[in-house]
């Protein structure tokens, strides 16, 4: 029998129905990923997450999970509206099934379902090197490159004040935290401790602080003088900001469905550093 008809495929829309497959996908992250997923962890990305419910689509083979594709809901809004959206994460393919196509055929059954809505949805996303490859050629999104974490030095922090206020503008869609409802949550991931306040998110790491998020760049100027930061900025030729340390390429990547306007995004860790 040919094994393809062997393989079922499953799309799962709520959050009770997701959770009946915890042991699976926990046994099939193991495997990918070579560590154990933390229950607790899981629970909060996908089940208390406050935007509603995940759209995942997995792959069973006698009854065992060998494929996963998920995005959470992360909703993105600006001054006017609300943008809806999913940050795609932990998208896995068990070894012995990876020249099957799975990774194209369940994104596709996300997406499917995606595209069905009638309104405006980005599916978003920091993809790995190994993983940019298949998001443009099988998937189509598109991947911004310039994004980069920088270490900003105490004396630099003007210069970037003077950098974010020319990238900003009202029309740029980011993660409202000024909700208390998406503080609540976004500050409560599991085995970390950082802080909103003032419309700045900042998250103790080393002799370093990670600007987690920001909603009012002014802020930055009133932050601890005496330890480096590091953030998330799009740094290329043309930046003038050459002398800042460059830590690791970040990229950002998307795709959208109904709407054909390029998004304008301002792309903060809050939207990431989920697992």
């Amino acid at each position: 029998m040919n094994i393809n008809e062997e393989i079922e495929l499953i799309l799962i829309e709520s959050k009770e129905e997701l959770s009946t497959y915890f042991l699976g996908i926990s046994e099939l992250f193991a495997e990918t990923f070579g560590k154990p997923l933390d229950k607790e962890l899981w629970e909060w990305a996908y089940l208390n997450n406050p935007f509603g419910e995940p759209k995942v689509a997995i792959a069973m083979h006698n009854n065992v999970v060998i494929g996963h594709y998920a995005v959470i809901p992360m909703n993105l809004e600006n001054k006017d509206k609300e943008l809806s959206g999913f940050l795609a994460m932990t998208t896995m393919v068990s070894a012995k099934f990876r020249k099957f196509a799975l990774f194209k055929q369940l994104a596709e059954m996300v997406y499917e379902r995606i595209q069905c809505l009638d309104y405006p949805v980005i599916v978003f996303g920091f993809p790995n090197n190994s993983a940019v490859p298949g998001l443009k050629k099988r998937l189509g999104w598109t991947i911004l490159e310039d994004y980069k974490v920088v270490t900003v030095e105490p004396k630099q922090i003007p210069d970037v004040v003077v950098l974010i206020e020319n990238i900003l503008d009202e029309n740029l869609f980011t993660l409202n935290m000024e909700k208390e409802h998406i503080k609540r949550w976004r500050t409560s991931k599991p085995n970390q401790t950082w802080s909103y306040a003032n419309k700045v998110g900042t998250k103790k790491i080393g002799q370093n602080l990670d600007l987690m998020h920001i909603s009012d760049v002014n802020q930055l100027n009133l932050l601890s003088q005496d330890k480096p930061i590091n953030m998330i900025l799009p740094i290329n030729e043309s930046s003038n900001l050459n002398d800042l340390q460059v830590s690791f390429p970040y990229r950002f990547g998307y795709r959208i469905f109904n709407f054909n306007n390029k998004p304008n995004i301002f792309v903060q860790m809050s939207m990431s550093d989920i697992f």
